[in-house]
């Protein structure tokens, strides 16, 4: 049976709970963040297959967490394998990052925490450990990698994952014929994986990389704090301000211009709806961490090459 699920028939504050039902029921339980002014807006459509489920997922950017509570509630243990279709995705376990642009692959392990950075759309393909395990390793070292899916196996692998969905999500009357595919599925993923990890050597855990993605996380999901900064950033992610200092410097950023720029576009964004048309652009400012109204129109002037009032004004007069 195809079971879909799309936000839209949700009133906007029960959108989160509503996903996170449906998550769990085709993936794993997760908790989710997400930072859209417009709220969270997502579609997952389900089949199921031999006791392996398909899920073609889409929704705005968030942020979804298999932590430890959630590890310790999952009733059966999960292999899962996602193929990214737009978009660019993030996955973090076992202390690497695995950035996955379309057609890439990669495997994650229930039995531990892991995060997802969910961006566009991506299928994900949730197996009974066994059986995957019994058919290639599934080890620690192989979780969070990207796998490139473009060609060969890798490929008709991605293929047929997307034509056992589509089958089976519009024809319900194949369901019972492809009952077997559930195997099917697991071989053909196996051996993407196995000519992958045959031929690459594994890579070892990019530590910097995780840091590096998770201050980024933090910076977005704290932005509106006032006391945000490199300190309070370091102390979240256990390490020192001067390892993060030199982070962001050797990926060719500032930790407090990436802070300040995500601020601004946060103010030039409310500026522009009307929705915020009755606050004052002090109140905007203040609401997006600034605490010195100087210095926010200093930094805005320099940023937007406009005063905040030519700005607002400016884009007022196009709507």
């Amino acid at each position: 049976m195809n079971q879909v699920t799309t936000t839209d028939h949700y009133h906007r504050d029960d959108r989160l709970l509503a996903w996170a039902d449906q998550v769990r029921a085709s993936c794993v339980p997760m908790v989710f963040r997400t930072e859209s002014d417009q709220g969270f807006r997502g579609e997952i459509s389900s089949v199921n297959t031999g006791g392996v489920c398909v899920s073609r997922i889409s929704a705005v950017d968030h942020v979804a967490a298999h932590d430890w509570d959630d590890v310790r509630r999952t009733a059966d243990d999960y292999l899962l394998v996602s193929i990214q279709i737009e978009g660019r995705g993030a996955l973090e376990q076992d202390a690497r990052t695995a950035f996955v642009d379309p057609t890439d692959m990669v495997l994650f392990d229930s039995s531990r925490h892991f995060v997802w950075h969910f961006s566009g759309q991506h299928y994900t393909i949730r197996f009974p450990r066994q059986a995957l395990e019994k058919l290639v390793p599934c080890g620690r070292q192989h979780t969070a990698v990207r796998i490139p899916a473009a060609t060969g196996i890798r490929r008709i692998a991605a293929d047929h994952i997307a034509s056992l969905h589509r089958v089976l999500s519009s024809d319900e009357g194949a369901m019972t014929a492809c009952e077997r595919l559930g195997d099917v599925s697991a071989n053909l993923v196996a051996l993407a994986l196995a000519d992958y990890f045959n031929t690459v050597p594994l890579p070892r855990s990019n530590v910097k990389e995780m840091h590096l993605l998770r201050a980024r996380a933090l910076i977005k999901d704290r932005i509106h704090d006032p006391e945000l900064g490199p300190e309070q950033i370091a102390d979240e992610l256990g390490v020192s301000s001067r390892y993060l200092y030199r982070l962001f410097a050797e990926a060719g950023e500032s930790i407090g211009e990436t802070i300040c720029t995500a601020r601004l576009n946060g103010c030039g964004e409310w500026l522009q709806q009307r929705a915020y048309a009755n606050r004052s652009i002090t109140d905007i400012a203040m609401a997006w961490g600034f605490n010195n109204a100087s210095h926010f129109s200093r930094t805005f002037r320099r940023h937007f090459g406009v005063s905040a009032r030519d700005y607002r004004a400016k884009h007022r007069d196009v709507s």
